[in-house]
Order: C-alpha cells, then structure tokens, then sequence
C-alpha cells in the first residue's frame, strides 16, 4: 500500500508540476488545506454510500465500492452506477481548484499488455462519463495500470471483480 501511496503521489507531483501557472494565484497552506478538507466533507456527504473516501497526505482518494465498475473484459461503467457519477460530478464542479488523477485497474486474468489497454480504456471512460457531467476535461488526467495494483487477492470471482475498478486521486490546483 505504501508504493501506492508514493506512486500516485509522484504522478500527481508530475501532473501538477507541468500544470502549475501564475504564482499569484496561490493560495496559502492554511487556505489550500481548509478548501480541501471542504471538498472531502462534501464527497463524505454525498457519495460516501457509494465510495471510500480518504484523505492520503494533501489529496483525497475515491473508489467507488458499491456495485460492480467493469464487466470481465469490457472498459464500459455499468449504467447502474450513473447516478453515482453523477453525484461525484456535482461535488468536483462545485470544487473547481482541483484536478483529478483517474486510475484503471484490472483483475489478474488475461494477458497484461491487454490488461493495461483495458485499464487505460476503463480511465478514459471515467473521464468521459465525467465530462458528460460537465467536469472540465482539462482538469482530469489518465493512466492504466493493468493488474499491477491489486486491492484484493484475486482469488475468487468477487475480489477480480472488485479489482476491476477506476481510483479518482483529487489535488488541489495551484494554478
């Protein structure tokens, strides 16, 4: 979990690194930690039935647990969890000083050059489904992983089906 953590903390530095603008506009520490802690009550509130919500450092994890994301092999958010989305959408429009890191992630099965195109498909969904919702593409950036990022054993059927999933990593923006 730990190698996670830095993983997405070093592409999130990346992200935000090639992104960030005009000094002037910076908040102070105090200021940007509040906003966040804002954005992460108002995810609590909305879609903590649907997702886990976490604070890792300075940014805020969402997975979606609540339902089945990807059928086996198929890059397509289930239209069940829509609404969800939709929901998720409405709190990152409102917090407009963020971006978000979207993950894909696969089970084990299968060959993984095409897990990672699957992973990458699953993202861009993501994205899309969000932008459908009227989040800025501008402010979501995508990358697959293909298996190398298990949250279950994939053992059984239920945990590769919870290994197929999307993670929303939400920084704030310092442009």
């Amino acid at each position: 979990m730990k190698t996670k953590t830095i993983k997405i903390a070093f592409l999130a530095f990346i992200l935000f690194a090639a992104g960030c603008g005009s000094q002037n506009k910076l908040m102070t520490e105090e200021a940007k930690k509040t906003y966040m802690q804002n954005v992460y009550a108002s995810l609590i509130h909305d879609i903590s039935n649907d997702a886990e919500v976490t604070i890792v450092e300075d940014s805020i994890r969402v997975i979606f647990t609540n339902g089945i994301l990807f059928k086996v092999n198929e890059s397509d958010i289930v239209e069940e969890l829509y609404p969800c989305f939709k929901r998720f959408a409405k709190v990152l429009n409102k917090y407009k000083n963020t971006k978000i890191l979207i993950t894909g992630h696969t089970d084990n099965t299968g060959d993984e050059k095409a897990n990672i195109q699957l992973s990458q498909k699953r993202a861009d969904n993501a994205k899309k489904l969000l932008n459908e919702f009227d989040v800025d593409e501008l402010r979501m950036f995508t990358l697959g992983h293909g298996s190398a990022i298990p949250v279950y054993d994939n053992n059984t059927a239920s945990e590769r089906a919870k290994n197929r999933r999307v993670e929303f990593v939400i920084l704030y923006n310092h442009t």
